[in-house]
């Protein structure tokens, strides 16, 4: 009898931290539901709790842009590299095209993966329109070597990729989400406001400046690895495949496709030339214009625009060498929108 009882309370034991367990989970997923980090759940601040939203983990990016496509259903899709996702304000955009517009830009993404990341949201959603950057420098032509050795052509690794939503940095972005609006932004904060705008450097130009030196140093050895993959060739078979494949999808599914050259500051310009790219750069340009207009797209070329009008804003043009600013991203929403 008394080994029965003792049998009984070990049960009655794990099932109480069974409970517990299932009771965290649940109070973690609402806490995560009711904050929307990613701003998924819903596209309007939820009082003081979640104003100021941000960046997106590098490794929650194409996950939340995938869910983001199956609850809002976008008509109009703006798709790049952190170029978009920090240049273009998705309020705005939804606001002057009138019609749901989703910004979505991922990390260094590059032409083969936005050709899949293309193909994924078009399965779940009907797209008016896809707005695509178009950058020589994320190109197949620039793509490392070994990418089949690290797995990026691995179909297992592309499916992870796509789909890698992790709950523990869901709940991390969470708890971030939360500090920055009941305590404030730190100086090296990157975050979106609550009119959708995005902000580099809370602690504004001076800090800037005084890290000039620091941030140099930075993208000269970006450039540098960048550039060091880069194989000299314009007419890329690979990057010519990508963009058919995605102007086949697009006309089969009646999208109409816009392809962007975007901004860069004058010092990324300067970099370019140096390593003697610029030439190759602009035929590889010439070469995506010719294959657009044989399938009837649209390219506009905004890579060395610098006759931006002066706005109210007090932010920069440019947060760094290739990252345009707000600033430079709402003049070119409103002349996208009527080319």
């Amino acid at each position: 009898m008394l080994d029965f009882k003792k049998n009984i309370s070990i049960a009655r034991f794990f099932a109480y931290i069974l409970l517990a367990v299932i009771g965290m989970i649940f109070f973690i997923s609402g806490c995560i539901f009711l904050i929307d980090p990613y701003h998924i759940w819903r596209k309007k601040a939820l009082g003081g709790i979640n104003a100021i939203r941000l960046e997106v983990p590098h490794f929650s990016q194409k996950g939340a842009a995938l869910l983001n496509s199956v609850l809002h259903t976008p008509e109009v899709l703006i798709l790049g590299s952190s170029r978009v996702r920090r240049g273009f304000n998705e309020t705005l955009a939804t606001r002057l095209y009138g019609a749901k517009v989703q910004v979505t830009g991922i990390d260094a993404l590059s032409l083969s993966a936005a050709k899949d990341l293309f193909f994924t949201i078009s399965k779940k959603t009907h797209l008016k329109k896809l707005y695509l950057e178009v950058n020589y420098m994320t190109s197949n032509d620039c793509k490392a070597s070994d990418d089949a050795q690290t797995g990026e052509k691995n179909r297992a690794y592309q499916f992870y990729q796509f789909y890698q939503f992790s709950p523990r940095d869901a709940a991390m972005q969470s708890v971030e989400t939360l500090r920055v609006n009941l305590f404030g932004l730190r100086g090296f904060d990157k975050y979106v406001d609550q009119q959708g705008r995005y902000h580099d450097d809370p602690s504004g130009a001076a800090s800037r400046a005084k890290n000039m030196e620091k941030e140099e140093i930075n993208y000269n050895g970006f450039f540098q690895e960048t550039a060091s993959h880069c194989k000299y060739n314009p007419g890329n078979a690979a990057d010519i495949q990508d963009l058919t494949d995605i102007f086949k999808l697009a006309q089969a599914n009646n999208t109409e496709v816009v392809l962007l050259l975007l901004p860069a500051a004058t010092t990324w310009q300067a970099r370019i030339r140096k390593a003697g790219l610029a030439s190759t750069i602009a035929q590889w340009n010439i070469n995506v214009s010719q294959l657009a207009m044989q399938f009837h797209a649209t390219l506009l070329d905004y890579e060395q625009r610098n006759d931006f009008p002066a706005t109210a804003q007090a932010m920069p043009l440019f947060w760094d060498d290739t990252h345009f600013s707000n600033r430079i991203g709402d003049h070119l929403l409103a002349d996208m929108l009527i080319r």
